[in-house]
């Protein structure tokens, strides 16, 4: 199961053509959702807008490396969310899993803090170094949290307003060799300030990799709080382990895949899993927890 797992991982050599780079192949046609209901939108691989009560955060959402393969956000999503234009306005937070070409660009993540200056910015500390390296104002680093965690350190809390965010480091898929990529599951609560007692909480995890010898260790955190609805990425739908995880071990309502490749694998489509796969795609969420 391993062997077909990595092979599937590394199977970036595919060809498709251009014209088909947003071709939809699962989803139909998005739905209009009042803007105060709990919702997710799809933007490319692992990028998402999540939205509750009004707040709103963005994961994974600058990158420019398909690796010939994986949804880009589009051109029209892009000059949105760096429009600042409906839905993409009132940005409170970005988070990045991982510093991939496929899921970071740090002159990206740069030019947008700048443009709008109360938006936060939680990431590993591979990915925050690479920021700092462009030398970003000083006003800015105070909204910049560096999540520095190695393998087997206790989950970090962070709080702020409408957000309750926790960061596990995770392997990268394809573990061991990918061992020295800072990997990031969030666990990220959104509700509006004035009503705290009506939380979403979602899942982003990144790539991470589908051994239950990387969560056990945290059941207790797993456990402490409900995940709503969690994104993991496609390649756990394919093992027993994979679904283990989601079923048994991460305390999640329920799914929705990510990092499907533009021509969704057919043994995906065949498997009755919820997915995303088309750009501007919107689903309503699980209802808030009580």
């Amino acid at each position: 199961m391993r062997t077909i797992l990595l092979a599937l991982l590394i199977s970036i050599n595919l060809t498709i053509d251009s014209a088909n780079a947003h071709q939809a192949t699962h989803a139909e046609t998005p739905k209009v959702i009042a803007s105060d209901d709990a919702q997710v939108m799809y933007l490319g691989n692992e990028a998402l807008l999540v939205t509750n009560q009004g707040v709103k955060v963005l994961f994974d959402p600058f990158f420019h490396n398909h690796y010939g393969q994986y949804q880009l956000v589009p051109d029209d999503i892009r000059r949105k969310i760096f429009a600042g234009e409906a839905p993409f306005d009132g940005i409170t937070a970005i988070f990045i899993s991982h510093a991939h070409g496929d899921h970071f660009s740090e002159q990206d993540t740069l030019d947008y803090l700048g443009k709008f200056d109360d938006v936060k910015l939680y990431a590993p500390q591979q990915a925050v170094k690479r920021i700092l390296g462009l030398n970003p104002a000083s006003e800015m680093l105070k909204r910049i949290s560096s999540v520095a965690l190695d393998f087997g350190d206790k989950p970090v809390r962070l709080t702020s307003k409408g957000l309750v965010v926790e960061a596990v480091r995770i392997p990268h898929a394809g573990w061991p060799g990918r061992a020295e990529i800072e990997n990031l599951i969030f666990r990220v609560s959104l509700a509006h300030p004035d009503k705290p007692a009506k939380p979403q909480t979602v899942m982003h995890m990144g790539d991470a990799d589908p051994d239950p010898t990387h969560y056990q260790p945290f059941t207790s955190h797993w456990q402490k709080r409900k995940t709503d609805t969690a994104f993991p990425p496609y390649w756990f739908y394919f093992s027993k382990e994979g679904n283990d995880i989601l079923n048994s071990i991460l305390n999640v309502d329920k799914t929705i895949g990510v990092h499907v490749p533009v021509k969704a694998p057919q043994p995906l489509i065949n498997s009755g899993k919820d997915y995303f796969n088309t750009p501007g795609e919107i689903r309503s969420l699980s209802n808030p927890n009580p």
